[in-house]
């Protein structure tokens, strides 16, 4: 009797001890909070640890084909926001990760004040990159700039938090502030913070779901049209249309044609000059103006309006002089350099977007552009050369041509160059007025007229009647 109170006695026991195990465990299971976008190309999951202390552990999740993906904690905006940026490092052996921070709607700039450890299971593998990491400083608060962010409420059950993630391409870079392309995809959603106490390293798999996060919404965005357009402008007013206009002078002749071919080239590259200075506002590589690429750009263009001005001066003193000034001189050369210079700063301009590939494109159209001037140079040569005709040997020594071949001299003219017709007789220096004779054989003899007296000189006879 003993033993069977007893064993009812731990049974009982047991009953009531296993539901709070059970609850225990439930929790330790539930304080990661996770967040996978509708899209599947970002996924997110944080865990706020028991000791309530700055340590945050993280992870972040994006396919392979996804040049970059961001997190960012703090905010459902740009300003203000601590961003958690992940690429493939350079060697593609494993995941570059970038802390930056947010002062606007431009590319954040890089964080040196984060402390993080790299936590095993990152890695990058046939369809997934993922980044593991324990944040010891600097994931619960940092600089907000002149917004209210800045930090990140662990007793919030909605921390707001914004995620990004850029073109599709094989980015790789090992430099934690890498220069990145626009983002083409970027949505909100909030995370439930008050699930701490978790001892345990975040973690994402392939059937990690939404769970203590809560999406918001997404907006699907293009390439950034502003950098596409300035190069394409500046590609088409520098490299196709200023040696058009050289070739529409060579070969017409006609200076208006040349005139108004380079003025519309250099406005649009004024245009495309604009554009790209309003453009370099959004990304960190070219906000202080500094670059190589900007440098040179600004130099073609100084040139393209000294050039300007050289060909107006040029025409103005040639339509007064109709000779060559040394305005014409210099305005030649100042178009070879800018041609020149600014091909090449094409070349630098797609580095600096971080468009390679389009340099690949662009070395093609020049290759093919420059054995086409060859081809047009040594054709009009070709072409000039037959006008002239072939070059007259000189006779051998001891030739005598055929005599219709012999060089005849032009005949030699007296100072009349015909001799007067025969039977020609000069006029009377002396008119009177007397009567004709003799009388004109088909006039008749009867007839009488009032004028038969008249002294109308001597007799003229016309050269058709002789």
């Amino acid at each position: 009797m003993l033993l069977h109170n007893l064993g009812r006695l731990a049974l009982a026991t047991a009953a009531a001890l296993l539901p709070s195990v059970l609850a225990k465990d439930n929790d330790t299971e539930s304080v990661q909070s996770t967040f996978v976008s509708p899209d599947g190309k970002v996924a997110f999951a944080m865990t706020v640890a028991e000791n309530h202390n700055t340590n945050v552990y993280f992870s972040i999740r994006t396919r392979m084909d996804t040049s970059w993906a961001a997190v960012g904690l703090g905010s459902d905006d740009m300003p203000g926001a601590l961003y958690l940026i992940i690429y493939r490092n350079e060697n593609d052996t494993s995941v570059t990760f970038s802390p930056r921070l947010a002062y606007g709607h431009y590319e954040p700039k890089y964080y040196d004040g984060l402390q993080y450890e790299v936590l095993p299971g990152t890695s990058i593998g046939d369809e997934y990159m993922t980044f593991n990491a324990l944040c010891t400083k600097g994931c619960r608060s940092w600089p907000g700039g002149v917004t209210s962010s800045g930090y990140m409420d662990v007793s919030s059950s909605n921390v707001k938090a914004i995620y990004a993630y850029g073109p599709k391409e094989g980015f790789r870079s090992s430099r934690l502030d890498a220069p990145l392309k626009y983002h083409v995809g970027y949505g909100t959603f909030t995370i439930n913070m008050k699930r701490t106490g978790g001892s345990d390293a975040s973690s994402l798999t392939d059937n990690s779901k939404t769970d203590g996060a809560e999406f918001k919404s997404f907006t699907k965005a293009g390439p950034n049209w502003k950098t596409a357009l300035h190069g394409a402008v500046m590609i088409l007013c520098i490299a196709v249309l200023m040696p058009l206009g050289i070739a529409l002078l060579r070969i017409t002749g006609n200076w208006k044609w040349h005139a108004l071919n380079q003025t519309v080239a250099m406005v649009g590259a004024l245009l495309a000059t604009a554009l790209g200075i309003v453009n370099s506002f959004y990304y960190q590589r070219s906000r202080s103006f500094d670059s190589s690429h900007q440098i040179i750009g600004f130099f073609v263009i100084g040139l393209l309006l000294v050039q300007f001005g050289l060909g107006f001066f040029h025409h103005t003193q040639y339509k007064k002089t109709q000779s060559p000034t040394k305005y014409g001189k210099i305005h030649l050369w100042v178009g070879r350099i800018i041609i020149f210079v600014g091909a090449m700063n094409c070349f630098i301009g797609f580095t600096f977007a971080v468009n390679r590939k389009y340099g690949m494109i662009l070395a093609s159209i020049f290759i093919f552009m420059f054995f086409l001037s060859l081809v047009f140079m040594f054709g009009q040569k070709y072409v000039e050369s037959t006008r002239r005709g072939p070059k007259r040997m000189p006779p051998a020594q001891g030739y005598n041509p055929e005599p219709w071949r012999q060089h005849q001299p032009p005949p030699q003219h007296t100072e009349y160059p015909f001799d007067p017709p025969p039977g020609y007789e000069a006029s009377s220096s002396h008119i009177g007025l007397r009567s004709a004779s003799p009388m004109s054989p088909w006039r008749p003899t009867d007839r009488k007229d009032d004028d038969t007296d008249l002294d109308l000189g001597s007799q003229q006879r016309p050269r058709e009647f002789t």
